[in-house]
């Protein structure tokens, strides 16, 4: 009896690092044990602070960034590391619940180093889709 998976469905990937930047728990490490199962070194902080210090400190293949985090926000990370001339260094994975307006949106895709922009939830082959491409 031969079983046939898609392709699609059994590729992993080794070797690239994924920071994980999200003050829930739950989200994170619900991520973090996908990108795990898929090959992904990651690494997760619930503290956006750290996570900014994590970016600036050492180079990731992608950042998946909250936008929503109370009193430093993903947008504050965004803001900084603009300041700083290092975001066009970066790929960062944008995901929030809170609606964004299509021009919002689109403001944030055109600044260099910006990949993608995510609704939560997050639909997991949407994730890797933007994580990869």
């Amino acid at each position: 009896m031969n079983i046939h998976f898609p392709i699609k469905d059994i590729i992993i990937f080794y070797g690239m690092k994924v920071l994980i930047v999200d003050d829930n728990k739950d989200i994170t490490g619900l991520l973090s044990k996908f990108l795990k199962a898929k090959g992904f070194e990651n690494v997760v902080t619930n503290d956006p602070r750290d996570g900014l210090e994590k970016i600036k400190g050492e180079q990731y293949d992608v950042v998946l960034l909250d936008i929503s985090m109370p009193e430093f926000s993903g947008i504050d990370i965004i803001q900084t590391l603009e300041n700083e001339e290092i975001l066009k260094d970066q790929r960062i994975v944008i995901f929030s619940a809170t609606s964004f307006t299509t021009n919002q949106i689109n403001d944030l895709l055109k600044k260099d180093g910006i990949q993608s922009c995510l609704k939560k939830p997050i639909q997991l082959n949407e994730l890797l889709t933007a994580i990869t491409s």
